[in-house]
C-alpha cells in the first residue's frame, strides 16, 4: 500500500505541470492616434489636436515600454499628400483600423485616440478625398465623405479581436458613450447604440469591450487654450496625459503609484481638468463622460 501511494505521489509530481492552467500570454497593444489641425482646409484651424497626438504617442510608448507595443500616426498638418496611407481620410482611418484588427488576438488591446472637430451627432471630421482640402459644401455642411459617424466606427470596431478604448477629445463626443447607471453621460436613447452596449456590456457576456472616454457630453463642446503660438493641448487631451504621467516639459514618464486603468483615467480628468465641470451656459464648461458597466481596463 505504501509503495501503491509513492508510484501516485511520483506520478503526479512528474504530470502535475500538465494539470495546472498556465496563465494566458501577455497581450499586445497598440496606439492609433488621429488628430487634424485643418490647416489648408476650408473649416476652422485647431492648435491643440497634433500636440495632443504627438505626446499621447509618447506617453503609451513609455508607459508600456518593455512590452509588444506598437504606434502609428495619422495627423493632417497642411503638406497633406493623398498618396500617403497614413493621412487620416475617412477610408485610410477605416482601413487602417481594419489592418490593425487583423493582427489581433483576444489578449491585445487597441486604443485609438482622436483629437479634432465633431459633428453634433459625434461624427468625425475628417480630411477629405479631395486635393482641394474642401470639407464643406455650398452651403457650409460637412461633405458625406468628409465624416467618420458613431456607427460607422462602431461597426469596423466590431471586428477587433482585443479591447478597446477609445479617447475622444472632440465636441459631443458623449455621442460614442452609452447612458448607463454608472455612467456620466446623459446621451439621449439610441436604437443603434443601445444594441452595441447590450452587445459589449450586458448580459455578462464581457467579449472584445469597447471602453469610451470622452471629453464632452453628447450636447456639449470641447475647448482648447487660446492659441499664443507656443504648443498648447486640449485640456481633455491635457489632463489625460498628467493622468499616465507624462512630463510634457521633460518628455518622461514619471512614476505613478496608483495602477493606470480606464476608470482610473477618468477620474483623474474629472478631478484634474484646467476647465470647469459645469456652468450657465455650454461654452462655460466641459464635462467629460465615460461608458459605464463593471468592468475596467487596465492599462499599467
Amino acid at each position: 500500500m505504501k509503495i501503491q501511494l509513492l508510484i501516485l505521489l511520483l506520478l503526479t509530481l512528474l504530470l502535475g505541470c500538465e494539470l495546472i492552467t498556465p496563465s494566458p500570454a501577455e497581450g499586445k497593444t497598440h496606439h492609433l492616434a488621429i488628430a487634424l489641425s485643418y490647416d489648408g482646409t476650408d473649416v476652422n484651424n485647431l492648435h491643440g489636436t497634433l500636440p495632443d497626438a504627438i505626446e499621447l504617442e509618447k506617453a503609451f510608448t513609455a508607459l508600456f515600454a518593455g512590452k509588444e507595443h506598437t504606434s502609428t500616426l495619422m495627423l493632417q498638418d497642411g503638406s497633406d499628400d493623398l498618396n500617403d496611407p497614413l493621412l487620416p481620410t475617412r477610408q485610410q482611418v477605416l482601413d487602417t483600423i481594419e489592418a490593425l484588427s487583423d493582427s489581433m488576438n483576444e489578449q491585445d488591446i487597441l486604443i485609438i485616440s482622436y483629437s479634432g472637430h465633431g459633428m453634433e451627432d459625434g461624427s468625425l471630421v475628417l480630411y477629405p478625398p479631395r486635393s482641394s482640402g474642401l470639407i464643406l459644401d455650398s452651403n457650409n455642411d460637412p461633405f458625406d465623405d468628409s465624416l467618420l459617424s458613431v456607427e460607422d466606427l462602431y461597426d469596423k470596431l466590431k471586428e477587433c479581436k482585443g479591447s478597446i478604448l477609445l479617447l475622444v477629445d472632440s465636441c459631443y463626443a458623449g455621442n460614442f458613450v452609452q447612458e448607463s447607471e454608472t455612467s456620466l453621460s446623459i446621451i439621449e436613447k439610441n436604437a443603434y447604440l443601445t444594441e452595441m452596449y447590450d452587445q459589449y456590456f450586458t448580459r455578462g457576456e464581457y467579449t472584445r469591450p469597447v471602453y469610451v472616454i470622452a471629453a464632452t457630453t453628447y450636447d456639449n463642446t470641447a475647448k482648447e487654450p487660446p492659441f499664443v503660438g507656443v504648443p498648447t493641448h486640449g485640456y481633455f487631451s491635457k489632463a489625460i496625459l498628467d493622468g499616465l504621467g507624462w512630463d510634457i516639459e521633460d518628455q518622461v514618464l514619471r512614476d505613478v503609484e496608483q495602477r493606470i486603468s480606464v476608470d482610473y483615467l477618468y477620474q483623474y480628468v474629472y478631478y484634474h481638468q484646467d476647465y470647469p465641470l459645469s456652468g450657465n451656459y455650454p461654452e462655460d464648461f466641459q464635462h467629460p463622460t465615460i461608458t459605464g458597466g463593471p468592468l475596467d481596463l487596465i492599462l499599467r
